[in-house]
């Protein structure tokens, strides 16, 4: 009996000395080693919790993240008990994107930690993270207000919960970001509560009275001396995105807001290489979407399309996602740049290619590339519509677009100098097509028997000045439905539904949200509709081409400035003008004779069909951009 003691208690030593070795190893990176003595301690004992983790450890150090992730599920299966197991394996599935299991296993982590533990709140934190990374928002936030219940001054719970919030109740966000700024120092996050802007509008006169708040908002800021900002995509993490859908000219605004930026964030605004190199002239193109996304189909054009014997063209993809549009963009550069969400990285990869143009696919976006246009990377700087608005930098100089869709006089809209390249102004964009035969309107949850107008755009486009249209619509045509799309964050499509509730009346009921899909269902959805409704002050662009190639017509009010007048456009290269209003009055006139009547819809959509085909797969645009960036380059200093 003695003897059987002593020999498991000598047994059990030497496991912990061999397991206290391997622990050592890994720890002075000795890796290999690490895991052989790993092997010898699991030949002496039974108990392999303690081992599977520093195997777990092991792997996490080499970046192979599944292995880890295999290990710390079998040190759970051995002690499910441990939080640290729980916690440690969360936070590799949610590396590997495997959010709802992460959410489980930190929910497990909580469940043994002690109510005094201090992990608690990080934990909780986490948990809300990985709840809001798989689209559960209403846990998210119920997670994030119990972490202030019991601890009212948690920065990050404050912060996290006002962005949350910023969608549904911008009010409550900028009250959360009033206790955030309480303890939180800076210009930073103040800037961030001043961008905090309704999604949803309610009327104009609300549109008047937030733009006085921004104004005033900016106005302190100036004001107040702060220290700089490091990281300003993350410190003040938000750009003014939602200005561009008000209607109105934001010129000065947007000048005013990049001025503030300056002030907290004093990026370099001389070049830092030699104007203009021998040869051909350099070119980047810079976004965060080069991929199967409006900005990567408007851009992908004048990527492929610049005449290579006059131009090098390098892409930089910020955090690129794989499809066939971000391949065919990979293809159609001379040099191909994939990289992080890491402003200091991005910067660094522009600056060591010695560019003679930046070209910016979109400014405003995207918080990493709105500030990274603070820099001056390029002799000369541009941005074109990817974010249809002016951006208010200094440091970029020109603004690239098109003079068969600007208006008289539209230089009043824009900080940069405007560039109207001549003639048609889709760059290359591909032609959709249904892939397979038309859907009937049921099997896409339809009704059959309506007349369906559709306005196929995210709903921040629907500008109060828009429900009177809609309204005479609906009162006008018994069997009408408006269809729109759903929207992807939680509390957007409440406010509009509140909003028609006051502006429609009973009349609101007929109108049907549908679910989100991609793209090959959205265009069956287009084919099924009667009517294309697009929007004002903010229209369609890549919309309108895909209802075009299919034929569908697109009733279009063209506004003064360049965000409602791409249908326009569209409609004068094929040569028709039937679908465009010169009033709101004419505006409901069209829709609705081509809602109910059906022979006259036929006979319009027969025009369109013969006529579209001049819109796809032209290098126009690429070519007339050439021309400019060659007239530029031999005028500048």
């Amino acid at each position: 009996m003695l003897m059987n003691l002593l020999r498991r208690f000598f047994i059990q030593r030497k496991s912990a000395q061999l397991l206290a070795e391997a622990q050592r190893l890994f720890r002075e990176g000795a890796f290999e080693e690490a895991e052989r003595a790993g092997l010898e301690y699991e030949k002496s004992s039974s108990d392999l919790a303690e081992l599977h983790y520093l195997r777990a450890s092991i792997a996490l150090a080499q970046e192979r993240h599944e292995s880890a992730a295999r290990h710390l599920e079998a040190a759970v299966a051995e002690r499910d008990s441990d939080s640290t197991f729980h916690s440690k394996l969360a936070e590799v599935l949610q590396k590997l994107g495997r959010h709802d299991s992460a959410a489980v296993h930190y929910a497990s982590a909580l469940e043994h930690l002690p109510p005094s533990d201090p992990a608690r709140p990080r934990t909780m934190l986490r948990l809300a993270a990985a709840l809001q990374d798989c689209n559960r928002q209403r846990e998210a936030e119920q997670w994030y207000r119990k972490i202030l219940d019991v601890d009212p001054g948690n920065r990050d719970a404050l912060l996290c919960l006002a962005v949350m919030r910023e969608d549904s109740d911008v009010e409550e966000a900028r009250s959360l970001m009033d206790r955030y700024t309480a303890l939180q120092a800076g210009a930073a996050p103040r800037l961030r509560r001043a961008l905090m802007l309704p999604v949803i509008l309610q009327s104009s006169e609300e549109i008047d009275r937030i733009r006085q708040r921004l104004d005033r908002d900016l106005d302190e800021l100036l004001g107040l001396k702060s220290p700089e900002v490091s990281n300003p995509e993350f410190e003040v993490g938000a750009t003014p995105f939602n200005l561009a859908y008000h209607g109105r000219n934001n010129a000065e605004l947007l000048r005013k807001i990049a001025r503030v930026c300056r002030s907290m964030y004093p990026a370099r605004t001389e070049c830092a290489h030699r104007a203009f190199s021998s040869g051909r002239l350099r070119i980047g193109f810079v976004s965060t979407y080069f991929y199967a996304h409006s900005v990567g189909r408007t851009t992908f054009g004048l990527i492929r399309d610049l005449p290579r014997d006059r131009f090098e063209v390098h892409v930089f993809a910020i955090a690129p996602q794989t499809d066939d549009l971000a391949e065919a963009i990979r293809k159609g550069a001379d040099r191909y740049v994939s990289l992080p969400l890491d402003l200091g990285r991005v910067r660094g990869a522009i600056d060591s290619a010695a560019l003679d143009i930046v070209f910016f696919a979109d400014i405003g976006m995207h918080p990493l590339t709105y500030f990274l246009a603070f820099w001056r990377l390029a002799p000369i700087q541009m941005v074109t519509w990817g974010h249809s608005v002016t951006s208010g930098i200094d440091t970029i100089d020109y603004y690239v677009s098109s003079d068969a869709i600007e208006a008289a006089g539209s230089e009043q809209y824009y900080t940069e100098k405007l560039v109207r390249l001549p003639g048609y102004f889709m760059p290359h964009y591909r032609r959709p097509a249904l892939g397979g035969p038309r859907v009937s309107r049921g099997e896409l949850g339809l009704p059959e028997g309506k007349h369906l107008y559709y306005c196929p755009q995210n709903l921040f486009k629907l500008h109060p000045d828009f429900d009177g249209s809609i309204r005479a619509i609906l009162e006008r045509d018994p069997q009408a439905e408006l269809v729109l799309p759903e929207f992807i964050r939680a509390g957007v499509a409440e406010q509009l539904r509140r909003r028609f509730e006051l502006t429609l009346g009973a009349l609101a009921s007929r109108i049907r949200f549908v679910p989100r899909s991609e793209h090959r269902k959205f265009l069956q959805c287009v084919a099924a509709a009667d009517v294309v409704l697009d929007p004002f002050h903010f229209g369609g662009c890549n919309s309108s081409c895909d209802a075009l190639s299919l034929g569908v017509p697109v009733v279009t009010l063209p506004g003064s400035q360049l965000p409602g007048r791409f249908t326009l456009g569209l409609y004068e290269e094929i040569d028709l003008d039937c679908c465009v209003a010169r009033s709101a009055d004419e505006y409901v006139e069209i829709a609705l004779r081509l809602g109910r009547d059906a022979e006259y819809r036929k006979s319009v959509s027969e025009r369109i069909s013969a006529r579209c085909a001049r819109l796809f797969d032209r290098p126009d645009a690429g070519l007339a951009l050439g021309e400019e960036l060659l007239r530029i380059a031999g005028t500048a200093p």
